[in-house]
This record gives C-alpha cells, structure tokens and sequence, in this order.
C-alpha cells in the first residue's frame, strides 16, 4: 500500500478551509484536473463523492463515502474507482482564529499493475499539488470577502 501525507499550517480559519475541501460539487470551479463532480448526501454527516478527473489525456473518476466531522475531519472509504483499497483523512486544527493546521493522509493500492503504470504518476502528481490548490482558493475566498 502506498501512502500520500500532506500538512501545512495557512493563515486562514478553520470554517473557511474545511467548508471548502468539503464542497466537493465546487471542486471543478478551481481545480483544473476536475472536470465534473456528483454528490450524493446520506445524512447529516455522510456523503457520497464522485470525481471525474482528466489530465495528461487519461480520464478516470472515483467515489468515496465522506464521514464529516464538521471543522474537525473528513474520513474517505473507497466506493468504486480504479482502486483495490483507498483510505483517506483531512484533518482540520484550528491554531487561532485565524490560522489552521491541515493535515491529508491518504493510503492507497491501485486495482492492476496496468492501471497503476499509466493513472499513478497524474494521481501522484494531482496529491502532489491538491493542498496547494486548496490554500489558494482559499486565499481568494478571504480576500474577496
């Protein structure tokens, strides 16, 4: 199994950033290997996303179940996807009022040696850049309001 950890402190509030990450179905607006995304909401807490990805003229799409612990933690269970196993977490610190600790953990073990030589190195470049994207469009989200 592989493994992806990503963290980073930024200079926003927690509610802003982890309203953001768990807005899957804004996810095409800002980053540019989403083409689409569908949401299904179980409950209160739980949700199903799906995320249609084109980069490198490879499309594939993926969903996973979304336990949500309002400004503290997304858990992701693999549903479907090109993946045997996939296991992920973001979690959320709030430092002060305007500062965040942000945390991704993602485990995962792609279905086929085929399929890991030609989706693994856009799927490690997309998680290489994904908190990056988030902090940016965070950024403009606070300094636009």
């Amino acid at each position: 199994m592989k493994k992806i950890y990503k963290q980073e402190e930024i200079n926003v509030d927690v509610q802003t950033i982890f309203n953001l990450i768990n807005s899957v179905e804004d996810y095409p607006n800002f980053l540019p290997w989403c083409t689409k995304t569908e949401v299904t909401k179980e409950s209160e807490n739980t949700n199903i996303g799906k995320i249609f990805i084109s980069k490198s003229f490879i499309k594939w799409n993926f969903s996973t179940k979304n336990l949500i612990d309002v400004n503290k933690s997304i858990t992701l269970s693999l549903i479907d996807g090109p993946f045997d196993e996939l296991n992920g977490k973001w979690s959320f610190k709030s430092i002060d009022k305007n500062n965040t600790h942000v945390t991704l953990e993602i485990d995962y073990k792609f279905k086929s040696s085929l399929i890991e030589i030609s989706i693994e190195p856009i799927f490690h470049s997309i998680m290489n850049s994904i908190l990056k994207s988030f902090i940016d469009q965070a950024f403009k989200i606070k300094y636009n309001d």
